[in-house]
């Protein structure tokens, strides 16, 4: 006779997060970035990555070079995807909301990670998740009971809404120095 068990992962949503992160190259003229899609357990199910130059030149606004070189990438990565996750995270400290507000609109929840108090930029609606963690929704925050909201939940008991973005990185290392 088996052993009487119950599979946790059977009340689990189904579906992914995606992870956007972008790193300035050592040598200052250019961009990494990677989409990483995990699973709502943090199972890995696919990762890319790409770079970009950032353009230089008095010529450019302050910002704007890498705003821009931050939306090639962005849609690139975007473009790679063969999932639609139920959620986009990226990072405050390293996208600015432009390239969500005036260069590319996605069509999923997304939002930009703190892991401190943020203030919200232009049109973003703030969750404070806890003291640590504050999530600023670009489109809006996802309905309530939604595919999406359940997503960010059990992200955030799993502590998995910061930790991904450091596997990201390591990734990145990985594929660019080897």
């Amino acid at each position: 006779m088996p052993i009487l068990f119950r599979d946790l992962g059977e009340d689990e949503p189904s579906g992914a997060a995606a992870y956007l992160r972008f790193m300035e190259e050592p040598d200052g003229k250019g961009i990494r970035g990677a989409l990483f899609i995990m699973s709502p357990r943090g199972d890995p199910l696919e990762f890319s990555f790409t770079r970009v130059d950032v353009s230089s030149g008095v010529l450019w606004r302050t910002g704007q070079a890498r705003s821009r070189a931050l939306a090639s990438l962005t849609k690139a990565l975007l473009e790679s995807s063969t999932r639609v996750p139920q959620v986009v995270l990226a990072l405050v400290n390293e996208t600015p909301v432009e390239v969500f507000s005036e260069d590319l609109d996605v069509q999923v929840p997304l939002c930009r990670v703190s892991a401190q108090d943020a203030e919200p930029a232009g049109t973003e609606e703030v969750q404070r998740l806890s003291d640590s963690i504050s999530l600023l929704w670009v489109n809006g925050p996802p309905d309530v009971g939604g595919a999406s909201a359940k997503m960010v939940e059990v992200l955030a008991s799993r502590r998995l809404l910061l930790e991904p973005f450091e596997r990201a990185a390591l990734g990145m290392r990985e594929a660019f120095e080897s």
